[in-house]
């Protein structure tokens, strides 16, 4: 059985893909990062194999992949250089990464993939994820899709990686008059303060499926977060005193819940008239959820892959990833008339 390698396997989501394959019985699963130290140390711990890749140093590559048939990358590639080379090789590449320039990219690989036989799985985790796998579901069987909005609720009280951390701030702006929101999610929720947030799923949904009208908003659970400090934390989070503080804050306390949550709503209409649809999804840990969701999809991808490139929506349903959620203790709901 070919082998899975976990490019930033000793960070905060790679470990816990990691440790979850390996209670799977995952065979021949390798860890690796620029950091011999740190790939070691987890390597240790975690009882599997470890190597080194620099995905700036092409002479890095061709070891790490030897054995290998799965390459899971937990970290935004700066080119497309390192994902062409695992599709140039024929294997199967998993993508976590949230940020829509770096899909777009990989999106490019398609024509390289088909012809070598690689496959390529983006969109893996909550959002970019089973959000995507949701607003699928959500408008299944309507004949026109009016308007979706997908709602992703994070809490500051979980222990979040410096990379998600920065990445958050780094798409935080000013916000424009009306657009903090409240938005309720779980089935009986109290409304959060929400806004417009740069999630890939909103353009991946609308460059590959066609859907117009789809908006990602993100609320933070915290009792310290209300409209108004939404909107100044949107406002001054580019002054680096404030980004520092945030960072060292949300590294050493614990501001509110480890709430991880997603509430999609489309509106549209069937060949009976109107449509409304609202699910949910409750649950604890955004890169728990988010290492189960990868973890399952490199488990699941032999026996569906295919060459190309490919979103998580584009080869599997909601119902495949439901059992798994439900068992991890993650509440599912909808409503809304089909």
């Amino acid at each position: 059985m070919a082998g899975i390698l976990i490019i930033g396997g000793y960070g905060h989501v790679g470990h816990q893909i990691a440790a979850q394959l390996l209670r799977a019985g995952q065979a021949g699963l390798r860890i690796a990062g620029r950091d011999a130290g740190r790939s070691a140390a987890m390597a240790g711990r975690l009882g599997c194999d470890w190597t080194i890749v620099d995905m700036d140093n092409p002479a890095s590559w061709g070891t790490a992949l030897a054995g290998i048939g799965t390459v899971l990358v937990c970290s935004d590639v700066g080119s497309a250089d390192f994902p062409a080379h695992v599709l140039e090789r024929g294997l199967a590449y998993i993508d976590i990464s949230a940020t829509d320039a770096v899909l777009r990219q990989i999106e490019a690989l398609d024509p390289l993939a088909r012809a070598q036989g690689g496959c390529a799985v983006l969109s893996v985790g909550l959002a970019p994820g089973l959000s995507n796998l949701m607003a699928r579901a959500a408008v299944a069987g309507m004949a026109r899709i009016d308007a979706v909005t997908i709602g992703v609720l994070l809490g500051l009280g979980d222990a979040h990686g410096p990379a998600a951390v920065n990445w958050t701030l780094d798409n935080m702006y000013p916000l424009p008059p009306g657009a903090v929101q409240m938005l309720g999610f779980g089935p009986q929720s109290r409304p959060v303060p929400t806004m417009p947030f740069a999630f890939a799923d909103q353009h991946v949904l609308a460059r590959r499926q066609g859907m117009a009208n789809v908006t990602t908003r993100l609320g933070l659970d915290s009792p310290l977060i209300t409209r108004g400090a939404l909107r100044m934390l949107a406002r001054m989070v580019r002054r680096s005193w404030v980004r520092r503080l945030l960072c060292r804050s949300m590294a050493r306390f614990r501001l509110g819940s480890d709430r991880a949550s997603l509430v999609v709503t489309a509106a549209g209409h069937g060949v009976d008239g109107p449509m409304h649809r609202r699910l949910t999804l409750d649950g604890r840990a955004e890169a728990a959820i988010t290492a189960l969701v990868a973890a399952r999809v490199a488990q699941m991808l032999p026996g569906k892959a295919r060459p190309g490139v490919w979103h998580i929506d584009e080869i599997w349903q909601f119902s495949d990833f439901a059992p798994a959620l439900t068992q991890a203790g993650i509440t599912l709901g909808g409503q809304g008339r089909s």
